[in-house]
């Protein structure tokens, strides 16, 4: 008798052993998990953070970044404006041209201004002023292309706005430049006679 109780003790005995190595294994598993589960949610918020950072002003995703712009890859890189950013701006030439006048004028002379965030982008030195030959032939190609009643509307000088925005956007998407760091364009003169 004495054999079988000493047998059945080394039997619990083995139970209780594989039960605690079982409840450690268990805990071991959770630990790695939960620093796993840790780890990869500090580096989706830094991922978080630099998306709020460089926040798009078209889908506002961070108000306080809301000049900034998140582009592929594909295009050239810029540091994003500060949130106290002003907007720059980029100054073309004075624009003179012969148009279709429809016999009431001759001439549209236009002043043109870029607005962007990125004042790298527009700096003296910047993108812009290594473009500014292809800008102008495009602007002014775009510009004689034009008639006085189609700009003679009420909107007509609008939509002329959102014609040249467009040319200088292909423009810049064509030289790896993200098209929407230029946001907006202003005529500071608009003249036909």
């Amino acid at each position: 008798m004495a054999d079988e109780e000493e047998v059945k003790e080394k039997k619990s005995g083995g139970k209780g052993l594989v039960i605690a190595l079982l409840v450690i294994v268990i805990l071991l598993l959770i630990g790695v998990g939960g620093l796993v589960y840790m780890l990869l949610s500090a580096n989706g918020d830094s991922k978080t953070d630099s998306a709020e950072a460089h926040g798009s002003a078209e889908h506002g995703e961070a108000e306080t970044f809301s000049h900034a712009k998140v582009y592929d890859a594909k295009y050239k890189q810029f540091e994003p404006p500060t949130p106290e950013a002003v907007p720059t701006y980029f100054v073309m030439d004075k624009f003179v041209v012969n148009f279709n006048g429809d016999g009431k004028a001759k001439f549209l002379a236009v002043d043109l201004q870029f607005m962007s965030y990125y004042a790298v982008l527009v700096a003296p030195e910047g993108d812009m002023e290594h473009l500014r030959p292809i800008l102008k032939n495009d602007i002014q190609r775009l510009l004689r292309n034009q008639h006085f009643n189609t700009l003679n509307m009420p909107d007509g000088p609008d939509g002329l706005r959102a014609e040249i925005l467009e040319v200088v956007q292909k423009v810049l998407e064509a030289h790896n430049i993200y098209p929407g760091l230029i946001e907006d364009v202003y005529m500071t003169r608009f003249v036909m006679q």
